[in-house]
């Protein structure tokens, strides 16, 4: 839940920075805020985080008698084969913690400085609804982590919260997410297409990478990182897409009362 700690602290700034966003030309932007719909994003991220933290703390510890009738053999064929003893996994750790440092790299181009606090903001809604998808998903399914199967494995690093919340895989879906999401971004400000093209194979193999990892050290099943990745690739891609500069200017988010109810109006132009 660090994640979302992190990501409220940017989130927070984006109420301010909406409005005065609005005043400038929108036109000469690749992206834009528009204060309804980052509070519809906000509002969705935070009601998603307290019902992630609210699963979470509901995971309970495997008891003695649970893990000893584990069976290997009730895990599916395509994902046995992570089934391991327990090892630190330090390379999918360094590419997580380094991956958030990845959109710094917009304050050494001028044409992405000159937007540095949309950007920051958009990156801030990322880490939000990611990180509240990872929660809620692991803490609804409760899937055992594959080094729990292990007879190896310490019963010490079995009986803990963590060791029931594999699917999905956390530190995929983050890097797959923030991964695109900078990828997107510069997208939209570079013109090389050569260039393009190498920083999404970095985008596209990071994550991958990562998920490799995931399995090699017996904390994820092959199914946890597929998943894991598709979910954070669609959220790094998806929440610059929905600020991008046509998005804006055809789409529209208001709210009105209907019938003394409170309604959320959303508008299309074509």
């Amino acid at each position: 839940m660090s994640t979302l700690k992190f990501s409220s602290f940017l989130v927070l700034l984006t109420l301010i920075s909406a409005d005065l966003s609005s005043c400038q030309n929108k036109n000469s932007k690749s992206f834009n805020l528009n204060f309804t719909r980052e509070i519809v994003l906000i509002g969705t991220g935070a009601v998603a985080a307290v019902t992630a933290y609210a699963l979470l703390n509901n995971v309970e510890q495997f008891t003695t008698e649970e893990v000893a009738v584990l069976d290997p053999m009730s895990v599916n064929s395509f994902d046995r084969g992570a089934i391991g003893p327990y090892t630190e996994d330090n390379l999918g750790d360094a590419i997580l913690y380094t991956s958030y440092l990845l959109p710094l790299s917009f304050a050494f181009f001028d044409e992405t400085r000159s937007d540095i606090l949309d950007l920051t903001l958009m990156y801030g809604e990322v880490l939000l609804i990611q990180a509240s998808i990872n929660g809620i998903v692991k803490g609804a399914v409760q899937r055992t982590r594959p080094f729990v199967y292990d007879p190896e494995t310490s019963l010490e690093k079995k009986q803990t919260t963590d060791a029931r919340t594999s699917f999905i895989s956390g530190h995929t879906s983050m890097t797959a997410a923030i991964s695109f999401f900078t990828a997107r971004v510069f997208s939209a400000y570079v013109e090389d297409d050569a260039v393009k093209i190498l920083i999404w194979s970095g985008a596209v193999i990071l994550p991958a990478v990562t998920a490799f990892s995931r399995v090699n050290n017996h904390w994820h099943f092959p199914t946890d990182v597929m998943a894991g990745y598709v979910v954070g690739a669609l959220v790094g891609y998806f929440i610059p897409e929905l600020h991008k500069t046509k998005a804006y200017e055809n789409l529209s988010i208001y709210p009105s009362i209907n019938l003394n109810k409170p309604t959320l109006n959303v508008q299309v132009k074509f």
